[in-house]
């Protein structure tokens, strides 16, 4: 029985079908280190995708996939550039064009149209568009979304900036896939309820990788430039699998009257041991958590020990896979402090 309970975990474990989604924006080294990748390091992530045999996947196919409960290739990685930099296509595109590797822009029309200096032209974009790439929605001004104006209503905002964005695209592409990535990868559950009721998916700027059980609308991605540019910190990233918590975990990631914030996750999986789970918050490393446990359920619960004084951070919380060696579950909350300006 202990055999049969074993080979019944390792099969649901292989059926798995997780995606980790890479997060850029400059390709160049005399942008904002903060958000730049050089051309060479950027070639050295596409040597490792394809060195640990990773399949790189259309998001939006693969998007449509996962909600349908339909498997992915193994290894699953889709690539993603915020803002449609030049450097995206000067830099970028044609590494990933001789690969004939699928990727999508998220673009702000508002910029594209202006043609500001740096900004990639819409002939580009569907030049890029022709040889495998998705052009989707990063709203129409990049504002902080949850900053909505005090005179108009949430619907009025989010129209403003997600629908007239979205229609500007299909204008200039022909085509429409309801993608947006978060401006500053910044949201409320609100905003979410919104998106979710316009039939859009949305991405964030928070790590982890995605599954079938995911919030559709705050999809997380693995930021792989500035800091966390390095090939060996991306390797790990690589090996992650999403943390299956169910949708009693959801909170809003602005932060209310309690600074450090309270996390709760209600995690569903037989192929986690609860003593190995660890929590760690921006700016402090490792933090302290509880576990209680019934059944296959798993209750976790964990606080930073200082207050959040900066803009944004996030929890990270991991945990090995037992039945596939090397890889990690990973979960990440964004927080946000909306008392901080221009963070």
């Amino acid at each position: 029985m202990k055999y049969l309970a074993l080979l019944g975990l390792l099969l649901a474990a292989s059926a798995r079908s997780d995606l980790v989604i890479l997060q850029y924006h400059h390709v160049d080294t005399a942008t904002p280190a903060t958000t730049s990748i050089s051309p060479a390091d950027f070639e050295r992530h596409l040597q490792l995708l394809a060195s640990l045999n990773k399949t790189i996947v259309d998001l939006p196919q693969a998007m449509a996939a996962l909600r349908q409960g339909k498997s992915l290739p193994d290894n699953a990685v889709a690539i993603t550039f915020d803002d449609a930099y030049e450097s995206i296509y000067r830099n970028a595109f044609p590494k990933l064009a001789r690969r004939h590797w699928p990727f999508t822009i998220f673009v702000n029309p508002s910029a594209v149209d202006a043609e500001y200096d740096g900004v990639i032209r819409w002939h580009q974009l569907r030049e890029m568009q022709q040889q495998g790439a998705t052009i989707a929605n990063h709203s129409m001004d990049h504002p902080y979304l949850i900053q909505r104006p005090k005179n108009l209503s949430l619907d009025q905002w989010l129209t403003q900036q997600v629908e007239t964005a979205e229609q500007r695209i299909k204008q200039e592409m022909g085509h429409s896939d309801r993608l947006l990535a978060y401006p500053y990868g910044e949201y409320s559950l609100e905003i979410t309820r919104w998106l979710k009721a316009h039939d859009y998916l949305a991405f964030g700027q928070h790590s982890g990788a995605v599954s079938k059980a995911s919030l559709w609308q705050a999809i997380p991605r693995f930021p792989a430039a500035g800091d966390y540019s390095d090939p060996d910190t991306l390797n790990d990233k690589l090996r992650t699998l999403a943390m299956p918590v169910n949708d009693s975990s959801q909170v809003d990631p602005a932060l209310g009257h309690e600074n450090p914030p309270t996390l709760v996750l209600t995690i569903e999986s037989a192929d986690i041991k609860p003593d190995s789970l660890r929590c760690f918050a921006g700016g402090e490393g490792q933090i302290s958590h509880q576990t209680s446990v019934s059944g296959k359920t798993i209750t976790l619960q964990t606080r930073a020990h200082h207050p959040i004084i900066q803009g944004r951070s996030r929890y990270n919380c991991t945990a090995p896979s037992i039945s596939k060696s090397g890889y990690f579950y990973w979960y990440s909350q964004l927080w946000i402090n909306t008392s901080v300006e221009n963070r």
